[in-house]
């Protein structure tokens, strides 16, 4: 018996075709005789009809895949009402130049540090939407040495021994709703409404012998934003979430008082609607079932 190679080839390129065009995913030959008097091909669509009985009624099954624990029948349902959802962003930075150059900076010598921390916890009313709240606190501490600023030839300015201070809080009112990719339980989309409400203190001061010359500020704002992200499940109650600030309205009014003897204020108000790339956040949170989310799935 001669053996044809290229016949072969072409003969088992041609079964792979048909087997991909016809959409089902094992390749399975027409002609496969029966073993033990079974046949490939009608095990395969056995299988695919056991499949979608169970799509039907809702059982789990081996091939299911993730889908944490809601049933394939619930495809609109990516976070069941009753659920709790609880989360912590930290943020930290240390900043230390010396003698650094920088566009028109020169000779820039500066320590600080920044520090961010945001608790946020929240109540699904109904699937797919939640109502919560959220504290943000931040901070920094900058404090300059020294700097030459040349905006020309003939125009330029030293700063040194220069300390500033930042505190602010902010609380806010939440409201998410969460829109699933398909049927995934896994990737979704989500909106979140924000309704704020801070207060902020800073100072600005420069040390000359064993005086400060400075400017205190008091800062009060409110704010309404929306924030879309996208949520990715790593487990059953764990989520990795990534959100960017795209539309906002915000008040914002300052008091000033410099060198504790001159007062002055000014007051801000304004739209956004555009994304902030400045205001890209990744996140952890944690979806915890209670008693009423269970008893949804």
């Amino acid at each position: 018996m001669i053996f044809n190679r290229n016949r072969f080839s072409v003969v088992f390129r041609l079964s792979l075709l048909v087997a991909l065009l016809s959409g089902v995913p094992d390749v399975a030959f027409a002609s496969a005789p029966e073993i033990n008097g079974s046949c490939p091909q009608a095990d395969l669509e056995k299988r695919i009809d056991r499949s979608d009985e169970e799509a039907q009624d809702g059982t789990a099954s081996e091939y299911s895949g993730f889908d944490r624990g809601l049933g394939r029948n619930k495809s609109f349902v990516f976070v069941p009402k009753g659920t709790v959802m609880a989360g912590l962003s930290v943020s930290y930075a240390n900043y230390d130049f010396n003698n650094y150059k920088f566009l028109m900076i020169d000779g820039l010598t500066l320590s600080g540090t920044t520090f961010g921390i945001a608790p946020h916890v929240s109540y699904f009313v109904r699937d797919n939407l939640s109502v919560g709240a959220r504290f943000d606190y931040d901070t920094y501490n900058l404090g300059m040495g020294g700097a030459s600023i040349d905006l020309s030839d003939d125009l330029g300015f030293d700063i040194s021994d220069f300390t500033m201070i930042n505190r602010s809080y902010t609380a806010s009112i939440t409201m998410r709703n969460y829109f699933p990719i398909g049927v995934s339980k896994r990737f979704g989309f989500f909106t979140e409404v924000r309704l704020s409400g801070g207060y902020g203190q800073s100072k600005n001061y420069k040390q000359v012998a064993e005086d400060k010359y400075g400017t205190y500020q008091e800062m009060a704002q409110l704010g309404l934003g929306l924030t879309p992200g996208v949520v990715f499940f790593v487990t059953n109650e764990t989520a990795l979430e990534v959100s960017v600030g795209v539309l906002g309205f915000d008040y914002k009014r300052v008091t000033q008082y410099t060198n504790q003897v001159y007062e002055g204020t000014y007051e801000k108000s304004g739209a956004n609607f555009k994304i902030n790339i400045l205001n890209i956040n990744f996140g952890l949170t944690f979806y915890i079932p209670t008693a009423v989310s269970r008893g949804r799935k």
